[in-house]
């Protein structure tokens, strides 16, 4: 309370505080946080092979809210992990993350296998990976199950 400026001139005892004095606290603290701005983010999968869509069904969504201006895909994707989502990778040191695994379904190198990530307002392959690449407030991306060199589409 002090911190904030509150003193005894202002009737809150400076030990203690009283009930107005935390419920200033608290209206402050409630307007700090909306000051703060943060983005949302829907991470979207469909782990059928070389399905060539972007429209549902999706196999998984989630809403990834509350993520800070500057969260790369990755850290949304950290985030994500509260909930059901889960993935594996392998970090290279210049490349950085190489997504191997979705919920449980990896792409397997030996079968050309490989999640694309698509975005932006066109849902198209992003040019920059999970490490480097950072979603846009309310933007959807897409993980789906790919085939290199000769996929149905």
């Amino acid at each position: 309370i002090l911190a904030l400026g509150f003193d005894e001139s202002s009737g809150i005892n400076a030990e203690y505080g009283d009930s107005c004095g935390r419920m200033k606290l608290v209206i402050v603290c409630c307007l700090v946080l909306s000051l703060v701005h943060c983005k949302d983010v829907k991470l979207l999968v469909i782990d059928i092979e070389d399905s060539g869509r972007t429209t549902p069904p999706y196999s998984y969504q989630v809403n990834v809210v509350g993520c800070s201006e500057d969260a790369k895909l990755i850290d949304v994707m950290n985030l994500a992990t509260q909930d059901t989502f889960t993935y594996d990778a392998t970090f290279h040191a210049k490349w950085g993350a190489f997504i191997t695994t979705i919920n449980g379904l990896e792409a397997v190198s030996e079968k050309k296998q490989y999640w694309q990530i698509l975005g932006g307002s066109n849902m198209s392959p992003l040019q920059l990976g999970a490490s480097s690449y950072v979603p846009q407030d309310g933007e959807e991306i897409l993980f789906r199950l790919e085939t290199w060199g000769g996929g149905s589409h």
